[in-house]
């Protein structure tokens, strides 16, 4: 009996030093590269030299959450909320977390059970034709584990948290965009009926002046021609109105449609007339190495080639042998009823080494294909980080070149307004002819129009810049400590 209890205690030492044995070479090492940040020979300052916005302004990432317009602020709180991109992009986050999770889970043990019963009557075959009943039941359980030797079961988690984590920053960058939208389309739904204001100011204008063409007619001071001239003057303005009306409700449901509401719906809110927004804050704009961490888009490519270089790995480790650990513990019992009680109980342990050796080169193949795709990922990524570049110093060049046109036509709008002015008393007095008067006038008008198309240019050209220049660092980086995640780059 010693000598069996000693038997049974060495195996089970065996068995423990096995898994342990196991579980040590799991993990010991991870087949594939490990990923390291390429390393761009960025220029240390953009190209164009950075505007002075407004100096009193404090540096802010979420820029728009200072705006002075309660309109604005509560479109934009609407589009966090119900905006169907941003939703879309939500929706994928839990996906790819769902995702992650299950890949760690297939990577865990697996553990089963099985649940039994059994009854049976026999019959004697004596002439009292006794009857034995006899009942059973059974359990049983069933581990499997495959160990992780070459890592690849390490690297799909890596490739599965970097997915995750990119659908994370591609949710900030709809949500970088979205706001640049919103705000962009109120802006030019501001400035159009501010233009359209302006026209018809200069609406009444005009008829004023053609009233007066028609009281020096009829004083015998004037002519049909001059008469004639300023109608059609007139009905030129008129001509314009519907095109700045309709620009007016295409801005209208494009901020509906932003909001996640069904286009119209914000017509009786957005009809009311509002100065074009101010904003109190800016985001600082850094130098082109800081897009690396600012930009949402730049980050989630990244993370696709993090996600990429571990797939390698994933695709490597199927070179090699697969060791999988299996055990099992049944107990049972038969005899419930007439016949005698007996009680099992079984359990094994067993390890399966399986290896493929040979597949045609299909595994060798896959390899190729992984690094190909981190090569188009890198790629993407160096795209990604160049076109972020380019729409700063677009945008920067955007901006001086707006502020420049509105600060000239500030100054034309005044010479026009001096030069009506002159050419009308001159009109009055006879001391000139009511061309000067028409070509003084619409001079005036188109100024006006070009000016306030100057203003709006601004602003949206401020929002480019801004929205160009991503989200605070911290912002960005969070979503990273949170899920445990370190970025070379960070």
């Amino acid at each position: 009996m010693k000598e069996v209890r000693n038997n049974m205690n060495t195996r089970r030492l065996f068995a423990v030093s096995g898994i342990a044995l196991l579980g040590a070479l799991g993990g010991c090492q991870s087949v594939g590269p490990d990923y390291t940040a390429p390393s761009f020979d960025l220029v240390g300052a953009y190209t164009p030299e950075i505007p002075v916005i407004t100096a009193s302004q404090a540096d802010h990432g979420r820029w728009w959450e200072s705006t002075t317009d309660p309109v604005l602020q509560g479109l934009i709180n609407e589009g966090v909320t119900n905006n169907i991109d941003l939703r879309i992009a939500i929706s994928r986050i839990r996906a790819a977390a769902a995702t992650a999770r299950g890949v760690e889970g297939a990577n865990g043990p697996t553990i089963g059970a099985t649940l039994d019963s059994s009854a049976d009557r026999s019959t004697s075959s004596r002439a009292s034709g006794d009857h034995v009943d006899d009942l059973g039941f059974g359990a049983g359980i069933d581990l499997s584990w495959t160990a992780d030797l070459w890592g690849g079961q390490t690297r799909e988690e890596e490739v599965a948290k970097a997915d995750y984590l990119r659908q994370v920053y591609l949710r900030e960058d709809v949500y970088r965009t979205m706001i640049a939208d919103i705000i962009g389309n109120y802006i030019e739904l501001r400035g159009a009926q501010k233009r359209l204001a302006l026209l018809q100011d200069s609406l009444d204008l005009q008829r004023q002046t053609s009233n007066i063409v028609q009281v020096r007619l009829q004083t015998g001071l004037g002519s049909e021609l001059d008469l004639s001239r300023a109608r059609a003057e007139v009905a030129d303005l008129e001509a314009t109105v519907p095109t700045l009306q309709t620009s007016i409700d295409r801005s209208i449901n494009a901020i509906s449609i932003l909001v996640g509401a069904q286009p119209g719906s914000h017509r009786d809110l957005l009809l009311d007339v509002s100065p074009l927004p101010e904003f109190q804050s800016s985001p600082p704009i850094g130098i082109p190495a800081d897009l690396l961490r600012r930009r949402p888009d730049v980050r989630a490519a990244e993370l696709a080639l993090i996600s990429a270089t571990s797939q390698i790995g994933v695709e490597t480790a199927t070179l090699y042998p697969e060791l999988t650990l299996r055990g099992s513990l049944a107990l049972g019992a038969t005899g419930y009823g007439t016949g005698p009680i007996v009680r099992t109980a079984m359990a094994a342990i067993g390890a399966l080494l399986d290896a493929t050796l040979y597949d045609g080169g299909e595994r060798r193949a896959n390899i190729t294909v992984a690094e190909e795709e981190a090569e188009q990922a890198f790629l993407t990524y160096r795209q990604t980080l160049l076109a972020a570049i380019e729409e700063v110093e677009s945008a920067i060049y955007g901006y001086v070149g707006a502020m420049q046109q509105r600060d000239s036509l500030i100054a034309s709008v005044q010479y026009h307004r001096d030069a009506f002015e002159q050419s009308r008393v001159r009109y009055v007095q006879g001391l000139s002819d009511f061309l000067d008067v028409l070509d003084s006038q619409r001079s005036l008008t188109g100024s006006l129009q070009s000016l306030a198309d100057a203003e709006t240019d601004l602003e949206l050209e401020t929002i480019n810049l801004y929205s160009a220049a991503g989200l605070s660092v911290e912002d960005v980086e969070r979503y990273a400590s949170q899920e445990g995640v370190t970025l070379v780059n960070g």
